[in-house]
């Protein structure tokens, strides 16, 4: 399947949606609209998401290659409100990140490890691991 990236008018930046589990709301997923900006991608807004909507628009096949930062306006998580989260080191997916401590385990992959900085290595989005 192709990757999705959402049409731009003539002159408007490329842009991607990836899904983000919320721990808070018991795993459930959300949008996160990534622009390419600046050398790298700037999350710009989230939405509410069921995992079959995702699938359908093709947005459990999205891979986002280099830098990530925030939009100044980013909204943030729309169940929990965090305007970070963690990619993870296996699966390279999404997860809102308002851990307080230093590990952390991912809720698609069930992976467990340190938290640390980010090297633009690359983030995915997928369907439920089950």
């Amino acid at each position: 399947m192709e990757e999705p990236i959402i049409s731009t008018r003539s002159g408007e930046p490329e842009a991607r949606i990836a899904l983000c589990k919320c721990k808070e709301a018991k795993g459930n997923i959300y949008g996160v609209r990534f622009q390419r900006a600046d050398g790298g991608w700037k999350y710009t807004w989230a939405f509410e998401m069921k995992e079959s909507s995702a699938k359908r628009e093709g947005y459990d096949n999205t891979q986002i290659m280099g830098n990530i930062y925030p939009d100044d306006n980013y909204p943030g998580c729309p169940y929990c409100g965090t305007r970070y989260f963690v990619v993870c080191g296996n699966c390279q997916h999404l997860n809102c990140n308002i851990n307080t401590g230093e590990t952390f385990t991912c809720d698609w992959c069930g992976n467990t490890g340190t938290l640390g900085g980010f090297g633009g290595d690359g983030i995915a989005s997928g369907g439920d691991r089950g």
